[in-house]
């Protein structure tokens, strides 16, 4: 379809549309028979509105056309003069090609013309140019003797004329070839620039001689401040020249020589050096450096810390602009050059009281109001603003080093006082008592109270620190106690070995018992219920099952050495002799009350615990009852009472208890057992069994004839 045909039928549509409004506009105007009598009057009204629209649409349309052809105008007007520029050109370009052998014959006037512009600049110059090895003499003269600002103002003059010397030979006549010009230009640029070359010289003296005051400010502020003024009067007016420099146009070509000095800048860095100097003083010898060495080098370092701030705050910060903020730019130099100090300090191999020392003197002392807290230096120092004196990640790294450290000192001695612990077993000495008369060893209690006083020197430097030491604490108690569990493995070896020796073994394992016992009193304070530090809760030891096993352990040998000692003699028990008339019996007990002996030496906790006859006693006293009775009519009975006493015992153990009697016939024996059959009951819950542990001896067989023979 092509444009014209989609024009019409978009007429057609929009034409459409027009009558449906119409249509629809007249419908809500012309709804009652009463309203056509105004007809007329919306008939003329539409007919103006419609003759309106037209006439500006027309004027529109006329208008736009009248434009339409003053641009074509112009573009007409355009394009001719378009088309003369290009002609011009093109004859211009054949002139100048026509030109270039007339312009080489040019080339020795452009030569002279050259040398002219550079002898002009010379001889205007000329009496300039005495004037500068005397005047370069006389400024160095005024900086020997501290006169900076008139040395200042000769140099600047000295400056300006050579600046104004270079500028003008380095400046390309509009008369000369440009290329010739620069390489002229250059070459006398060379030799001003070797004439000139003490200007530069003096330059940098007098700035070395600036930052040499810069370096000894505080001195110099308090013997002679103007001279410090002046210095600083200086250095902001180079400053200022420098930034002039630098808001020159960027298509500037020439620039001035020794720009920019940045004297403010090395001014700052000549400060923070001295401030260094003083602050560090003599060097530390960090080979073999222990503690107090370092505490009286850190206490040193402090004080001068302190008296360099006040001093800076009251005496040089006056005689520099506020804008300098000297006074936080100073606390910054002493923070960075305090961390470098002790960064070095650490990066030694030390051991870790002295490291506690350099941790306690970050984290404690140097926040402090003894330090950069000082009343004379809060109102100025934003302490949180100086930042961290040490890294974080440094930081973790110190405090995980300084917990390392700790804990393989910690080991060390440990394993030292075992091995003294284990040489006191062996000697031929009763071990030391307390006030109650036990026997006691004190390797236990130390270990722990070298344990806490570490985990509480730690916790003076924060909890996290805290928590990392009582971790390896409860670590090396751990190891401690697995460590006495194998020394008392090895004395008992000895023993067994020679059961005289060691003189005092039982007396030594009495001692580990108490010392145990005692320890378990102090485990809470190593080993909270409920660490508040998620840190602190990770897997660590429980000290209470290790200590408990190290305290069984000898109490084990203990019970091992008496029943070594009454063990031959139960094996004669229980038997028909025994039952009848026996020493054993008295041995027992003499043996028994030797062994109580021991265990008077023990605390009173180990010693009920070793009491376990509690149960057994009124078993022994039935038994007695059984075995005194003369009835034997009477066995029934108190069968009944024992079996009711001790649901536990069995058949055999009661066939065994009537043969030992040796009064018991078979009708009796079958009695009994109707008797336990029918009283047969289940154990209570709460009950301990006694004779499911204890073991039926096999009857002896009775004398028989050879099987032939009973046959």
């Amino acid at each position: 379809m092509s444009a014209e045909d989609g024009g019409v039928l978009a007429l057609e549509k929009a034409e459409s549309l027009a009558r449906g409004a119409a249509l629809k506009w007249a419908s809500g105007i012309f709804c009652r028979p009463d309203q056509l009598a105004h007809l007329g009057h919306y008939r003329r009204r539409e007919t103006q509105r419609n003759n309106s629209i037209q006439s500006r649409l027309k004027s529109v349309l006329q208008s736009y056309l009248e434009g339409v052809e003053h641009g074509l105008s112009q573009l007409r007007m355009a394009y001719t003069e378009v088309r003369h520029v290009q002609q011009a050109l093109s004859k211009a370009q054949d002139i100048w090609r026509t030109g270039e052998g007339p312009r080489s014959r040019l080339q020795p006037i452009h030569q002279l013309v050259m040398e002219h512009v550079q002898l002009s600049v010379v001889i205007q110059s000329l009496p300039y140019i005495y004037t500068v090895p005397t005047l370069i003499d006389q400024t160095r003269d005024l900086i020997d003797h501290h006169h900076l600002l008139k040395a200042h103002v000769n140099l600047r003059d000295l400056e300006n004329l050579r600046d104004d010397v270079l500028y003008r030979l380095q400046r390309v006549s509009p008369f000369v070839d440009s290329s010739h010009c620069v390489q002229h230009s250059a070459e006398a640029a060379d030799l001003v620039q070797q004439f000139f070359a003490g200007v530069q010289d003096l330059s940098e003296e007098l700035g070395r001689t600036l930052f040499s005051l810069a370096s000894s400010a505080l001195s110099v502020a308090s013997s002679d401040p103007a001279v410090l003024v002046s210095a600083i009067r200086i250095i902001e007016r180079e400053e200022f020249l420098d930034a002039e420099e630098t808001r020159g146009p960027p298509q500037q070509l020439w620039k001035p020589m020794g720009r920019p000095k940045r004297w403010r800048e090395q001014f700052f860095q000549a400060l923070e050096k001295g401030v260094c100097e003083r602050l560090m003083g003599s060097e530390l010898m960090c080979d073999n450096l222990n503690a107090k060495d370092l505490a009286i080098h850190l206490k040193e370092l402090q004080d001068r810390v302190v008296a360099e701030l006040q001093s800076v705050f009251s005496v040089l910060a006056p005689c520099v602009p506020p804008h300098y903020d000297l006074c936080r730019a100073v606390a910054l130099m002493c923070h960075h050059a305090t961390s470098h100090h002790l960064h070095d300090i650490l990066s030694q191999d030390l051991p870790h009281s002295t490291m506690y020392c350099v941790l306690h003197w970050i984290m404690i002392i140097y926040p402090s109001e003894d330090m950069m807290g000082h009343p004379d230096l809060s109102s100025e120092i934003d302490i949180p603003g100086l930042g961290p004196l040490m890294p974080p990640e440094m930081m973790e790294e110190q405090l995980n080093r300084y917990t390392r450290s700790v804990r393989a000192c910690l080991s060390q001695w440990i394993h030292k006082a075992l091995e003294v612990e284990y040489s006191d077993w062996l000697r031929d000495q009763e071990p030391d008592t307390d006030q109650d008369g036990c026997y006691m060893s004190s390797l236990q209690q130390m270990v722990m109270q070298m344990l806490l006083e570490n985990v509480q020197l730690a916790s003076s430097l924060g909890e996290s620190l805290e928590n990392r030491v009582r971790n390896a604490s409860l670590y090396e108690m751990e190891n401690c106690l697995v460590w006495l569990r194998e020394a008392l493995v090895r004395y008992g070896i000895e023993h067994m070995k020679d059961r005289t020796y060691p003189t005092y073994y039982m007396h030594y394992l009495l001692a580990v018992v108490n010392g145990c016992s005692a320890l378990s009193s102090s485990i809470s304070y190593l080993q909270p219920e409920e660490p508040s530090s998620p840190l602190f809760r990770k897997a660590v030891p429980c000290l209470p099952t290790s200590l408990n096993k190290a305290q069984k352990k000898a109490s084990h040998l203990l019970l091992d050495e008496l029943q070594t000692e009454i063990q031959p003699l139960f094996r004669e028990i229980p038997s028909r002799p025994w039952l009848a008339s026996s020493d054993t019996v008295r041995v027992i007990c003499e043996k028994m009350e030797n062994f109580n002996q021991y265990l008077s030496k023990a605390r009173a906790p180990v010693f009920q615990g070793l009491e376990g006859a509690t149960v057994c006693v009124p078993l022994i006293l039935s038994l007695q009852k059984l075995f005194a009775l003369k009835d034997a009519a009477l066995l029934s009975l108190e069968v009944s009472e024992l079996v009711t006493a001790y649901p536990d015992i069995s058949d055999e153990h009661v066939l065994a208890l009537l043969e030992l009697r040796g009064d018991v016939n078979r009708d009796l024996r079958h009695t009994v057992l109707s008797v336990m059959q029918s009283q047969a009951l289940a154990l209570p819950e709460d009950y301990r069994p006694i004779f499911i542990n204890i073991s039926v001896p096999a009857p002896a067989h009775p004398f028989c004839l050879h099987p032939s023979s009973c046959a």
